[in-house]
């Protein structure tokens, strides 16, 4: 397994069910900023030079197979391993050596919008609160994650001023939009002045489970618990595990492709 720590970014853990090697991966942008960067997973000294004690709070923190039995008892047998070799801290910090990843240029924000409007998405609205506390924003970035539990991604920009309300809820609601809604996806992408939850003007909105808002005539609708929300760049990941589901309603969905909202009809397929 191997800890990755890059400039503006949590922490991360890959590969955590491999417990044969262990590290850290930080930003090079980092370098000589360490005990910082590493502060939430890991003490560093300089001294020390390329090493650190990664706290195993942190680890289990940071991976979502713990606490299943099987990875907790491999852990376990890290662990065992590292102190019989002295690489367990008086803290119980488990030692790591530091790789420094070389600074990477990214595209200009300018091509990487060009090139991601050539991704057809769908477009929905994220919903939550009751009454005068109901928030929705019109996103594009939403994903399944997993079936079993079903989950999905939502990515939120943090500059909205639903994005708060969103996060800290109880449970929220993504609901795709039919090809007819058109008008719904402009209102809660901030056209038209409205804001909050007079963007609720339709008596369509109906609480579903758990509170959230769901608009009952739109293409499909999920509701969903938060489980996990991550910071990335200008945008939060929220990941929620869906709680219920409603009836698909129209024949068509609304998509997004090269700066164009329109709306699509699923066509038979010519597979047999």
């Amino acid at each position: 397994m191997r800890i990755v720590v890059k400039q503006n970014t949590p922490p991360r853990l890959e590969a955590p069910e491999d417990f044969t090697r262990f590290s850290i991966a930080l930003d090079e942008r980092l370098q000589g900023t360490e005990a910082l960067a590493l502060a939430p997973v890991a003490d560093f000294k300089s001294e020390e030079g390329t090493h650190a004690w990664v706290r195993p709070d942190a680890i289990r923190a940071l991976s979502a197979m713990a606490g299943d039995p099987e990875w907790d008892a491999g852990f376990a047998a890290m662990c065992a391993f590292a102190r019989e070799h002295g690489w367990i801290g008086p803290n119980g910090g488990i030692r790591a050596h530091i790789d420094y990843l070389p600074e990477t240029c990214p595209v200009s924000a300018d091509e990487f919008r060009r090139a991601m409007r050539k991704f057809a998405s769908g477009v929905c609205i994220v919903a939550s609160g009751k009454g005068a506390d109901r928030r929705g924003m019109t996103v594009s970035a939403f994903s399944s994650v997993s079936a079993e539990p079903p989950m999905v991604l939502v990515c939120l920009n943090r500059t909205s001023s639903t994005h708060d309300a969103i996060i800290s809820a109880d449970a929220f609601s993504v609901n795709i939009l039919g090809g007819s809604q058109e008008d719904v996806a402009m209102r809660f992408a901030g056209q038209g002045g409205l804001r909050g939850a007079d963007r609720f003007t339709d008596d369509a909105w109906q609480d579903a489970e758990g509170g959230a808002p769901v608009l009952a005539t739109s293409h499909q609708s999920l509701v969903c618990t938060p489980v996990s929300s991550h910071q990335a760049g200008t945008h939060t990941v929220l990941i929620g595990q869906v709680i219920a589901t409603g009836d698909t309603q129209d024949s068509s969905a609304l998509v997004n492709y090269d700066g164009v909202i329109k709306a699509t009809t699923a066509q038979p397929s010519a597979i047999q």
